[in-house]
């Protein structure tokens, strides 16, 4: 097992020296920064907008009331 470490690890050292994929790891890490921003901006808005202790209210009444609203 340690033979198959060492290989893998080897080929990681190639791998991460290489400009290219440096190149891309960058590119990558951006694009997920700009998308994981967005989605945190959305659901700040969404708590704004929704009072977190009403809904649990509602969430916990739906339980005990064993359904959902719609069905009856």
């Amino acid at each position: 097992m340690s033979i198959v470490r060492q290989l893998l690890w080897g080929a990681f050292r190639r791998v991460a020296a290489n400009p290219k994929v440096q190149q891309k790891a960058v590119q990558t890490a951006r694009v997920v920064d700009k998308k994981m921003t967005e989605t945190a901006d959305k659901v700040v808005e969404f708590a704004v907008e929704k009072d977190p202790v009403r809904e649990a209210g509602r969430m916990l009444g739906k339980l005990m009331s064993g359904g959902n609203e719609d069905k009856r």
